[in-house]
């Protein structure tokens, strides 16, 4: 009984969270049958599971509530914002009490009697026009049938996904051993086919973690009634992307921040009926939440059409609660002064509500997302609106991250964090130790450093001279620096929880296990600044200096591509000449690499390393230095994009000139002047051979001619005056003049000729393509 009445709560928490979207919706268009009749069912499900499990009480009200649907359904009662308010009332009734069934707790005491009252056709207000079903909206689509489904654990979930993690870096450190083992060609076609059945068996999991958005989406439109009419306000909501899926981990933690967004913008973002009809706007307010998938990511936006957020105002609060000085306010983009909406202490309301205006909010609220690796942004037009977007991974278990080196130790730093990467010998860093501390001047600004080895309790501290600097910038806008010995790698990392010890210490974010096997622990940046009070939670930051300096530095350009190892790779601009794609048939591996021939010449071809040809062409960057060329093979263009600031100095990888952050990626930038050094030569001409084709046959230019061309000829015409290779010739035509290396005749019949056996039949494909062959190597 215990497990039928655990299978109860669970599925009529399901159906509450999304009966009241649909009661809302219905209550907008009281013509939409479908929304009255899922409504019915669901009340319909909750009476006859109560009296399975003798609850009266609730079953008393849901039988009320069933039988005002009924009158509803059978036009025999008019659907009224009255009945929608007592139907409402109902299944928040219903909700206490399931809450109470599921902890073990006495039903909720008195009120049932009232609410029942309220149901009743005599609390309907009179109303003189008749609602005519079926004529005031268009045909709805028909509603998709339930799937089938079982319940499980969540922890049993949790368990599959992280034995699936672990079976995908088993995979990948398989496979790098069967690589630099040299494995059995035998081996490589299973190994190919259980990859790819892993790779399916994991996405499969990843997705039992996920939930669909309407999830999070079915309680909005009760809350944005119910707050509109508190107010005084006509607000609707339009909701689109429920459809769009999420970690359900993901959903939990953003439904606050949402919600948040959603009572300002109801609160302070839409204007009262009246202001809005003096500003030509329709009385009734809009909000728009919607949802969209772009990569790993999610974009969540909710826009209203309401006032907008007036930017001088929001100026001279900020200076007025010391958030930012009036000279740092002068000098602000309005981009930045939008931004000061995150700061705390600071809000755009005039009065102080049960609501809002207490200036508590949008902080915690960036705050909160940037938690989990997402982000915030605004953007808003005064008199018209305003958007706030919520930028989402798509699972809390796997985070993208950098890889560090300290000591004998690895280590991982959160990406969302990093802003830029430095070697201690660039002439833009400058290192001074003041006491115990160690402060860095970078791009003029002053920027405290962590000698993470020290961090650690390392013996051995990290060499400052020559070490890599890892900026970080905190949500609250600080900026410090981690002292590092080298930065590896991006990885993403697949989160574990850390033991109680762990945890105790108070430095670390989680584990994780590189491609190889090797755990490593990530590093909670938050944690370790408010450990060395670098945290502040007073004040934001601007960025005009910075700003300014990254305005007057020299902008270089750079391609960004996908290897065939799949990284990220980017290359400068300066030497790409041109971006071909080649047949694979122009591809010609040798002992001394990878040759191509292009447009007549044959060139280094590199890049290759690490992948198959799948395709029957692919993608090349043709380089070239003024004086000799070569090609550089991708496996995908992704973007031009603008180099942010200097290249890091990478060790280790002779390909690399370095490291940079591309749209908060560490990309490795290829070193074109150590290619050129190793690879770089003038392209040979590739020799073609020639055939020379008789000139007045229609047939030559419309069958011979391709096929020769195809075949990998030059052609010439009677008038070329130049020597041929192979002349072919036709029983029609003339004997050729001249000395020519070798002769193929065409006939025009099938049969053979007595006087010239040797002769090819004009449409035999293969015997003129074997003949050509064969008279060139013997002209050889």
């Amino acid at each position: 009984m215990d497990d039928l009445l655990a299978d109860f709560v669970a599925e009529t928490r399901e159906m509450l969270q999304a009966i009241e979207g649909e009661i809302v919706a219905w209550e907008a268009d009281p013509a939409d049958r479908e929304r009255l009749d899922a409504i019915f069912r669901f009340v319909h499900t909750v009476k006859g599971n109560c009296g399975f499990f003798d609850f009266p009480r609730l079953e008393r009200l849901s039988h009320a509530a069933e039988s005002a649907l009924s009158e509803v359904r059978a036009g025999r009662r008019r659907a009224s914002s009255t009945l929608v308010t007592a139907v409402l009332a109902v299944i928040d009734r219903i909700t206490d009490m399931i809450e109470a069934i599921d902890a073990g707790e006495e039903l909720p005491e008195g009120g049932d009697d009232m609410l029942i009252d309220a149901l009743e056709p005599g609390r309907d207000e009179p109303d003189s026009e008749m609602i005519q079903a079926g004529e005031q909206t268009s045909p709805r689509a028909a509603r998709t049938g339930n799937t089938r489904s079982i319940r499980l654990p969540v922890e049993l979930l949790d368990r599959v996904m992280s034995g699936v993690s672990d079976m995908v870096l088993a995979r990948n450190e398989l496979a790098r051993r069967l690589r630099d083992h040299g494995a059995d060609p035998a081996l490589q076609a299973p190994f190919e086919r259980l990859s790819t059945i892993l790779d399916e068996v994991r996405e499969g999991a990843t997705r039992m973690r996920m939930q669909r958005l309407e999830h999070l989406f079915g309680a909005l439109p009760r809350m944005v009634r119910d707050l509109s009419a508190e107010l005084g306000k006509q607000v609707m909501i339009d909701l689109e992307g429920g459809d769009v899926e999420l970690d359900r981990e993901m959903i939990e933690s953003v439904r606050d921040p949402l919600t948040h967004i959603l009572r300002n913008a109801v609160d302070h973002g839409v204007e009262p009926p009246a202001e809005r009809l003096a500003a030509g706007k329709r009385e009734i307010g809009i909000i728009a939440v919607s949802a969209r998938r772009t990569g790993n990511r999610i974009t969540i936006a909710v826009s209203d059409d309401g006032r907008g957020i007036a930017l001088d105002k929001l100026a001279k609060k900020a200076v007025a609660a010391g958030v930012a000085s009036a000279a740092d306010v002068a000098a602000m983009t309005g981009e930045q002064k939008l931004d000061l909406i995150f700061a705390p202490g600071l809000s755009t309301a005039d009065t102080v509500s049960q609501v809002s205006g207490r200036g508590v909010g949008m902080d915690v609220v960036r705050a909160n997302v940037e938690k989990f690796g997402g982000s915030v942004s605004v953007s808003s037009k005064e008199g018209r609106g305003t958007i706030v977007f919520l930028h989402l991974p798509l699972t809390l278990s796997i985070v993208e991250g950098l890889t560090v080196k300290v000591g004998p130790h690895t280590l991982g730093l959160p990406r969302s964090y990093i802003v830029e990467i430095a070697r201690s010998v660039s002439r833009s860093v400058e290192v001074d130790r003041l006491g115990d501390g160690i402060f860095l001047t970078f791009r003029g600004e002053r920027v405290p450093c962590l000698d993470l080895a020290e961090v650690l309790g390392l013996e051995e501290k990290v060499d400052l001279d020559r070490a890599t600097f890892v900026f970080l910038r905190l949500v609250s806008g600080d900026l410090f620096a981690l002292a590092v010995d080298r930065v590896l790698d991006n990885e993403d990392f697949v989160l574990k929880p850390l033991s109680p010890a762990l945890e105790a210490i108070g430095l670390y974010g989680g584990t994780a296990l590189l491609d190889d096997g090797k755990p490593i622990l990530k590093i909670d940046v938050p944690r370790l600044a408010d450990a060395y009070g670098l945290a502040s939670h007073t004040r934001i930051r601007t960025t005009i200096q910075e700003r300014s300096a990254e305005a007057s530095a020299p902008v270089e350009h750079a391609v960004v591509f996908t290897s065939f190892a799949g990284r990220r790779r980017a290359i400068r601009m300066a030497p790409i000449r041109h971006i071909h794609t080649l047949p694979v048939s122009a591809i010609e591996p040798t002992e001394a690499g990878m040759l191509a021939t292009v447009d007549g010449a044959i060139l280094p071809l590199l890049g290759t390393e690490g992948g198959t040809f799948t395709n029957e062409t692919i993608t090349a960057l043709r380089l070239g230095d003024g004086e000799v060329e070569l090609l550089y093979a991708v496996a995908g263009i992704v973007d031009s994009v603008e180099l942010p600031g200097p290249v890091v100095p990478l060790e280790g990888e002779d390909t690399l000139e370095g490291t940079a952050l591309i749209d908060g990626a560490i990309v490795g930038v290829i070193d074109a002047h150590g290619l050129f050094a190793r690879y770089g030569r003038t392209a040979m001409p590739a020799q073609r051979p020639t055939c020379r084709l008789p000139g007045s046959d229609p047939w030559v230019a419309s069958f011979l001619e391709p096929l020769i061309r195809s075949a990998g000829y030059d052609v010439l015409g009677d008038s070329d005056g130049c020597a041929a290779d192979i002349t072919v010739t036709l029983d029609t035509a003339e004997e050729p003049g001249g000395a020519a290396a070798a002769v193929v005749r065409l006939r025009s019949r099938p049969e053979g000729a007595e006087h010239d056996p040797e002769s090819i039949y004009r449409y035999d494909r293969e015997g003129l393509l074997s003949a050509l062959a064969r008279v060139r190597t013997g002209a050889r």
